[in-house]
């Protein structure tokens, strides 16, 4: 770690705002696409976002320097999301229905986020169900294993298996289904 980001972090653990700032700026867009991932919207994502920046000011003091700091705050946005949704579980899977998305929500061209393939996927992946879009963004993108989730999620092995394998087959489905209209948008026919 850079001696700069040392003494911002440093800093933050003080209470400086400005330093806190310089954290949120340096990492804001990073953690903001994971946060979409997880959430059905984009206000969902930006509560998450902020409520996952105020875990990590308020546990800087336990950071060790061991590993790269960006993977210490990666977990701590991760678990966040994940109890996030846990919190909001009980009203989205109570009404368990097919939702429609009109169009994928993305952040502007400042924050290096924008409506290419990436916001076509995000779309996708916003169609599936809670429970659906979490298991499959912590296997298929955050490199948990089936053992790990199921600990995670509270849930048998098999149900995470099943969720994840319903999640790819939906996604596929969905791929396919709108393939050649992709092909056409992104001047992708050979």
């Amino acid at each position: 770690m850079s001696q700069d980001m040392q003494k911002t972090i440093e800093k933050c653990i003080q209470g400086d705002a400005g330093a806190q700032r310089v954290l949120y700026d340096r990492y804001k867009a990073r953690f903001y696409a994971l946060c979409l991932r997880y959430s059905s919207n984009a206000d969902e994502a930006q509560d998450i976002l902020i409520e996952g920046f105020l875990k990590v000011f308020n546990s800087l003091e336990n950071y060790r320097n061991e590993g790269e700091f960006e993977g210490w705050m990666h977990r701590i946005f991760v678990n966040h999301a994940i109890s996030y949704m846990h919190r909001k579980r009980n009203d989205v899977l109570s009404k368990n229905n097919e939702r429609e998305i009109d169009e994928a929500i993305l952040v502007d061209r400042n924050d290096n986020y924008t409506t290419d393939l990436k916001g076509i996927l995000l779309h996708y992946l916003n169609c599936l169900n809670p429970k659906e879009r979490t298991i499959f963004n912590m296997v298929a993108i955050e490199e948990y294993s089936i053992v790990e989730v199921a600990k995670e999620l509270n849930l048998k092995k098999t149900v995470v298996k099943t969720y994840y394998y319903r999640a790819r087959a939906r996604l596929k489905s969905m791929l396919q289904k709108n393939e050649k209209e992709l092909l056409r948008e992104y001047n992708l026919y050979e």
